[in-house]
């Protein structure tokens, strides 16, 4: 079964990703979505927004791959770096 990348971005800053095993990008979201997230205090995780899926191949740095959602990380020097909004409660 193909390992993935999903990440999440947090409040109030940042993001945190999850590594896990599933049969597709859709699968891979769900799974992670049911994990508990070790978050730093003060910190949650944003499920509003739609996660970014990587799928892992090794050797990763050659054979990985975006599947899905938008790119979080300053990987894409043309997309603006992301910064949620904090909750408001």
């Amino acid at each position: 079964m193909p390992q993935f990348s999903v990440t999440w971005p947090t409040r109030p800053g940042g993001v945190y990703s999850q590594f896990v095993h599933a049969t597709g990008p859709t699968e891979a979201v769900r799974v992670a979505a049911e994990l508990d997230w070790p978050t730093s205090p003060g910190y949650s995780v944003a499920f509003d927004y739609e996660p970014e899926v990587w799928i892992l191949r090794r050797p990763y740095r050659l054979r990985s791959r975006h599947v899905q959602g938008p790119q979080f990380s300053d990987c894409d020097p043309n997309q603006l770096a992301f910064t949620p909004i904090p909750a408001t409660t």
